[in-house]
């Protein structure tokens, strides 16, 4: 068996992560286990603390900050995100494959301490697509903050590995599952050796 995969999915906001992550959890064959981001806003509704986000107070997450405890961490807008070690951690030690969303920085801060995980950034289909997903969205920024992230987003593309455009769902989750199949073979994370017979074969 392959070691254990870590899967970064970023995007910009309204390009759909969050459609795909519930669409890829719902595949029978997709064993992955998503490590749930800790958030310092005020929950949404339809929301569940502990499977959307760990909610906590910003006093308890700058906590966790000075005790390094968090792989991962950034103001947006005005709330702090992160990840806690611990989730990364315990689903390793247990040989469990892993899906994490973050932003670009929050994926080359993972990349430092995880080397091996492999990250995927998701675009919507056309400008118009975003731009009405963005403005039929509710939540804790206007609008123009909202493009200026995008921007930034966009400034970080070439350290992804991989770019897929999420227009139609179903090819969209297609595509992914191409992209894990195609980390899973690749040879650094299948140790295989020579057998003794293969060993002898050689050298004769």
């Amino acid at each position: 068996p392959h070691d254990p995969l870590i899967l970064i999915l970023s995007g910009l906001s309204g390009s759909g992560k969050d459609t795909v992550i519930e669409a890829l959890r719902n595949e029978s064959e997709f064993d992955f286990r998503f490590v749930v981001t800790m958030n310092t806003r005020p929950i949404r509704e339809n929301e569940v603390d502990g499977v959307d986000y760990h909610f906590t107070t910003r006093e308890h997450f700058l906590e966790m900050i000075e005790n390094g405890e968090l792989v991962e961490y950034a103001k947006v807008y005005e709330d702090y995100k992160g990840i806690p070690r611990f989730e990364i951690d315990q689903a390793l030690a247990s040989k469990t494959n892993i899906i994490l969303r973050v932003d670009h920085q929050g994926a080359r801060k993972v990349k430092e301490d995880y080397p091996d995980a492999f990250s995927i950034f998701l675009l919507p289909p056309d400008s118009e697509t975003w731009s009405s997903r963005l403005i039929g969205r509710g939540g804790d920024s206007d609008l123009q903050t909202r493009l200026e992230t995008a921007d930034d987003e966009l400034n970080h593309l070439d350290e992804f590995d991989y770019l897929v455009v999420n227009d139609d769902l179903s090819q969209t989750i297609r595509t992914i599952k191409a992209i894990i199949c195609a980390e899973s073979c690749r040879m650094h994370r299948n140790h295989l050796r020579r057998t003794p017979s293969t060993e002898k074969d050689h050298d004769a």
